[in-house]
């Protein structure tokens, strides 16, 4: 189910990093944003791959079916949730990442938030931060959405091979 977080985590990046480039910066620099768009989407694999998982068990223990359409809305739903939840703690690593280079800050192409306010300390501060990356990470869920249904759709259609290793038993 890797692929499925791969195809869940590219269009949600692409879509908040469209929603955070400048349009001149976008038409200027294309191969410094496909890079940095391929940087941060292998960024969030991990976290999608964690809601992936996490929506599938979800979804079994709370019955949705995986091989009705229904049901493949209904996981998907809980997988695009649960990524976006977790792309909240993601924002911190990738303006920690950020900071590290400096890029973004410094030729104001992409910043989710000013630096100054990331310094600041305090509840208002957090609050303030995790309020904006929860944003930016359910604004994503309109390309990731459609993308984790259509994988998971695609899944419950291929056929499922057991391999060498399956020992066909017969009864007696």
């Amino acid at each position: 189910m890797v692929w499925v977080a791969l195809v869940l985590t590219l269009p949600t990046i692409g879509l908040e990093q469209l929603l955070h480039t400048h349009r001149w910066s976008l038409a200027a620099l294309p191969v410094y944003q496909a890079l940095h768009w391929l940087s941060d989407s292998l960024l969030a694999l991990p976290l999608a791959a964690g809601a992936v998982w996490g929506g599938q068990r979800l979804a079994s223990r709370s019955g949705l079916d995986a091989s009705t359409p229904l049901g493949i809305v209904g996981r998907a739903g809980l997988i695009a949730i649960l990524f976006a939840l977790l792309l909240v703690p993601g924002t911190w690593l990738h303006d920690a990442a950020d900071r590290l280079t400096h890029v973004h800050n410094a030729s104001a192409f992409h910043s989710h938030i000013p630096l100054p306010r990331l310094y600041t300390t305090g509840p208002a501060a957090l609050a303030r931060f995790a309020g904006h990356a929860l944003s930016d990470a359910f604004n994503g869920q309109a390309a990731g959405l459609p993308a984790t249904i259509l994988a998971l759709a695609w899944v419950r259609r291929k056929p499922r091979s057991h391999g060498v290793l399956a020992i066909h038993t017969k009864e007696a």
